[in-house]
């Protein structure tokens, strides 16, 4: 049987312990009492443990490794074999008749057609009635078509040693299901027990595939490690992971959600100026253009929950305009704080023209998934009110404060005493705090490797390309319906320049 072991995490040493190794290291250096650990220390003992976890993939025996091969989701009842219908039993034949003659003109000789010819039958002796029984068809069965990829499914995990030999079958049951979810935990993927595309790729990943991702990773933290500050938010896109790092101490570490494929994040480098509470959302030019004016002009609302339609800067009511005579850059949607506001409850504010930040959500379920690659470009934070409370820490403001401005509905502004650094990173290799290694799927396709960040520098926001060329009126444009104002109005609140001007948030 074939080594389980090899993409297995080895024996491990806790992150804590890389650190403090690291410590003694550069004490002998030199360094001296003085050395404090931070955030360098921590992104260098990653990078080593790393390049000790390839050494070993890269220095074990070679194996076999089945590939499961792509295909649709396997999941428990698929494969084996199948019953289908019987095929239909065939039509009886007419019985043939004996010719008769046909009456022809001039006296000619009658000829001859088909008539049936009564023949008397033979007697038969009386005897009992025979009772007819109808038989049902005997049913049929073929072998799946995904019954070769559940035999290659079941061959890799008797190779990786979440299965026996004697357990090896073509037919998803709750054995393989085991098995699946026992794989899965061990790659710190969901265990739901079925093989989609991300559970495949880890299955199919060879040792050298992974120790080459992992050495790709290393040499990213090595470039990296020489200009990171002591305290930083580290965004890394393939793992889809947000972690704060404050003066050597990995304080805080969430799942997040990034840009989808044809939205990517982008790699920069900026920093956290202040948080707002109870953030509205103004929606942004691409998603404006690309995803709410075709349902504006379909359905003659937004789609938004709980949002304001602006024309030519006039509140107006959506269901009462042609949206079909009106350009993109005439409208702007805002969209009220709340429970139901696109950014969650938290935005944290960042200094890039590109219109990208952190923040909550109002739909956490996709952070159930293993690719979260989802967003229009900003990112999404598991805990936004965790990282909100860690970073106000430093301006005396706890928890019961920030309950309060969450029920007051209001929008504040709080600015950090100290602007936090933030560093959009793509690393295909991380380790977590028990030293386990992960490697992670290549998002955005990047063959070619990205590097460690590419730095942004903060400018001021200016008005964003979009091309409506498309979209331009064709025929007599439609003044707005002003809206007659409530006696209590609600009225956006005010936001940062970049949130309410053209750079809205791409969320």
């Amino acid at each position: 049987m074939s080594n389980p072991e090899l993409l297995r995490p080895a024996a491990r040493r806790p992150l804590a312990g890389w650190i403090a190794a690291l410590a003694g290291v550069l004490i002998v250096a030199g360094t001296g009492p003085s050395w404090a650990a931070g955030a360098r220390d921590v992104v260098t003992a990653w990078s080593a443990r790393l390049d000790e976890r390839a050494a070993e993939l890269e220095n074990a025996p070679k194996v076999k490794a089945t590939r499961v091969g792509g295909g649709i989701v396997l999941k428990k009842g698929d494969g084996g074999m199948i019953e289908v219908p019987p095929p239909a039993s065939p039509a009886p034949q007419p019985a043939a008749a004996s010719p008769a003659p046909v009456a022809t003109p001039d006296g000619a000789p009658p000829a001859l057609v088909d008539v049936p010819v009564a023949v008397a039958p033979a007697p038969m002796p009386a005897a009992a009635p025979v009772p007819v029984i109808d038989l049902p068809a005997p049913p049929m069965f073929v072998r799946s078509a995904s019954a070769d990829r559940i035999g290659r499914l079941s061959s890799r995990l008797i190779e990786l040693g979440f299965l026996r030999e004697d357990q090896w079958s073509d037919a998803y049951g709750d054995t393989i299901e085991v098995a699946v979810r026992a794989f899965q935990i061990s790659e710190g993927l969901m265990p739901d027990g079925k093989v989609g595309e991300v559970t495949r790729l880890a299955l199919d990943r060879t040792p050298a595939q992974a120790a080459a991702l992992m050495r790709r990773a290393s040499a990213a933290m090595r470039a990296f490690q020489a200009s990171v500050p002591d305290t930083v938010v580290l965004v890394n896109l393939p793992s889809q992971t947000v972690t704060y790092i404050d003066r050597g101490k990995v304080a805080l570490a969430m799942r997040a959600v990034v840009g989808r494929p044809s939205r990517q994040t982008p790699l920069m480098e900026d920093r956290i100026t202040s948080i707002t509470v109870n953030p509205t959302w103004t929606v942004p030019p691409t998603v404006l253009v690309e995803d709410k004016l075709p349902i504006l002009r379909k359905k003659g609302n937004t789609g938004i929950k709980n949002a304001i339609v602006y024309l030519d800067g006039s509140e107006v009511v959506p269901e009462t305009i042609n949206w079909w005579s009106v350009s993109p850059e005439r409208i702007r949607i805002v969209q009220r704080p709340g429970d139901d506001n696109a950014l969650g409850r938290f935005r944290f504010n960042l200094t890039n023209g590109e219109g990208i930040f952190l923040h909550g959500t109002n739909d956490p379920k996709l952070f159930d998934r293993d690719v979260r690659a989802a967003s229009s470009g900003c990112v999404r934070l598991a805990d936004a009110r965790g990282m909100a409370e860690t970073l106000l820490a430093s301006k005396k403001i706890g928890t019961a404060d920030i309950d309060r401005q969450l029920e007051s509905g209001e929008t504040k502004t709080i600015a950090l005493p100290k602007a936090v650094a933030v560093r959009f990173v793509y690393w295909t290799a991380s380790v977590e705090a028990d030293g386990t290694v992960r490697v992670h799927p290549d998002i955005y396709d990047d063959a070619s490797g990205m590097p460690a960040t590419t730095p942004v520098a903060a400018v001021t926001p200016k008005p964003k390309t979009v091309d409506t060329k498309a979209l331009q009126p064709k025929t007599l444009q439609v003044k707005p319906t002003p809206v007659k104002a409530p006696a209590n109005p609600v009225v956006p609140a005010a936001a940062p320049e970049s949130q309410s001007g053209p750079f809205s948030h791409r969320m």
